[in-house]
């Protein structure tokens, strides 16, 4: 690579925000989806009005913190239709804040769960 080349990497445009969360979204008070690490609920950034989702996770709820933040890392550095996409992150004293984007269609969990069986072939069907 020659020195007056600029690299543009998707995992340097995915930051951890410093503002408040509350300056930048307007979160529903209405959870979307609850898992065992946290809530989901509709956000709004405030300047854009684009509806994004939040995930909510408690820091009483992460249990070993390098893993937690290197699945963060991970999840800066995916750039897949297919794969949720994380657009921005915010931590306070009591929870971390997930910013991506929002998805409608159901969880395919439920899908699996329904259908009882579940082939690879499936699988790579819904993936593609």
């Amino acid at each position: 690579m020659e020195a007056n080349q600029i690299v543009i990497k998707k995992s340097t445009m995915i930051i951890k925000n410093d503002k408040p969360i509350e300056e930048v979204y307007k979160i529903s008070r209405k959870s979307i989806g609850t898992g065992g690490f946290g809530v989901v609920s509709k956000c709004r950034h405030r300047t854009t009005k684009q509806d994004r989702a939040v995930k909510i996770i408690s820091r009483k709820k992460v249990k070993n913190m390098d893993q937690f933040k290197a699945e963060i890392s991970i999840l800066q550095t995916l750039d897949h239709p297919h794969i949720l996409k994380l657009y921005e992150y915010f931590e306070d004293k009591d929870n971390f804040y997930l910013i991506t984007e929002l998805c409608s269609g159901g969880e395919l969990f439920d899908k699996i769960i329904e259908k009882e069986t579940f082939t690879e072939a499936e699988a790579a069907h819904c993936f593609k």
